[in-house]
């Protein structure tokens, strides 16, 4: 698979670390009932979260992935973060003020409780996808008897996103060719067009791709062949004691709470 299908961590996916050995199937259900874990918290308790945080770190580490090739993944969340800031704002109830600005109290607990369960989730997706292909990814998915229609659709998504990136660069090479010039906002319907066209020509290529697949036997699922080899129960306890732990922080929190 490409680069830009592997998003870049060609050389994390060639390491050989525990994690890395583990099969995908068994780091995709841990995965799951990590996030399960993280979303069952509750917002007061911080010191779960700085322990589920913990969980994350020591994962990378045994996988020997850079603290700042996490940290960069954050970045995606930025929007989501800008659109959270405004909850302490809006809310009703207690207030504090911060520098003179009146700030809801359920607010800040809101917002911190989104903002905390988002980036762990995102850094625990990171660490999978650090240490395993997309395509061992699905394939154990598929070994989970995920939805095959789901699996399908990740799978085009995933083979197919550099070849449509290709296609919208030679569009805009053609308009450049033509003297278009995309700086400009009065180009923006041109560009505007050129999103319409890719729309269609994804479309049509989606089509012939699958008619060629169906003629040849596809039976919309991953072929017997790459489907990945059953976990063994160790392998499965190695890669459950993460979620499993942190559920244990969870119903900790729980009763401390009350």
């Amino acid at each position: 698979m490409s680069g830009a299908a592997h998003g870049g961590n060609e050389e994390l996916l060639g390491l050989d670390t525990p994690l890395h050995r583990l099969p995908p199937q068994t780091k995709v259900a841990a995965l799951g009932g990590f996030a399960l874990a993280v979303a069952l918290t509750p917002t007061h308790a911080v010191w779960a979260f700085a322990l589920h945080l913990a969980l994350i770190m020591a994962a990378s580490t045994v996988a020997q992935i850079p603290p700042g090739d996490l940290l960069r993944r954050l970045v995606i969340e930025v929007p989501f973060v800008l659109f959270v800031v405004v909850l302490p704002f809006v809310a009703t109830g207690e207030q504090v003020h911060v520098l003179g600005v009146p700030l809801a109290i359920d607010g800040l607990w809101l917002a911190f409780g989104i903002v905390a369960k988002a980036s762990l989730v995102l850094l625990g997706t990171a660490v999978l996808a650090a240490c395993t292909p997309p395509a061992a990814i699905l394939a154990g998915a598929e070994r989970l008897h995920a939805p095959r229609v789901m699996t399908a659709i990740a799978g085009f998504a995933i083979r197919y996103v550099e070849v449509i990136l290709a296609e919208l660069q030679r569009m805009r090479t053609a308009r450049i060719a033509r003297g278009d010039d995309p700086r400009f906002i009065w180009q923006a319907r041109a560009v505007i067009r050129s999103a319409g066209t890719l729309l269609v020509r994804c479309f049509e290529r989606g089509e012939r791709v699958q008619l060629a697949m169906v003629s040849r036997g596809w039976d919309g699922g991953i072929p017997a062949g790459l489907l990945t080899a059953p976990a063994t129960r160790l392998q499965w306890a190695g890669a459950l004691a993460l979620p499993v732990l942190a559920a244990t922080t969870v119903v900790a929190a729980r009763v401390l709470v009350g």
